[in-house]
């Protein structure tokens, strides 16, 4: 099933957009599982990607999931290893790559994608009280 969005145009409406992207994410868990991978909520920035380019009905391009993932890992393996931000919180991480996911898909530029993900640390603890709720 696709899920076309438009474009949040707030920082409020992205959190609820990477919340539902999670949650979407998440119920893959046991999916995997049930095909013999082990996967946990620390997995599941990998999928940021996938979900972006489902939620913007992309999922036919192979194009656009080469370029939203390609951005997203490459952003995160380079924020990690440079400390940067706090990607060893699963929410964040997730947040960072769906973000990052949609600037390699032309659809963010790095001034809104640093805007957003400020936003986002600034309120991650009330985000992750919104998700396990």
């Amino acid at each position: 099933m696709t899920d076309s969005r438009a474009l949040a145009t707030s920082s409020e409406g992205w959190v609820i957009e990477i919340m539902d992207a999670y949650q979407d994410a998440k119920a893959a868990i046991p999916f995997a599982e049930a095909a013999g991978k082990t996967m946990s909520e620390a997995d599941l920035f990998h999928m940021a990607p996938l979900v972006c380019v489902k939620f913007r009905n992309l999922l036919g391009s192979e194009e656009s999931l080469t370029n939203a993932r390609n951005a997203a890992i490459g952003s995160y393996i380079a924020n990690q290893e440079a400390g940067n931000r706090n990607l060893n919180d699963p929410i964040m991480a997730f947040s960072f790559c769906y973000i990052l996911a949609h600037y390699g898909l032309g659809l963010l530029d790095d001034e809104k994608c640093q805007e957003i993900l400020m936003f986002i640390e600034d309120n991650l603890a009330k985000i992750k009280m919104a998700i396990a709720a």
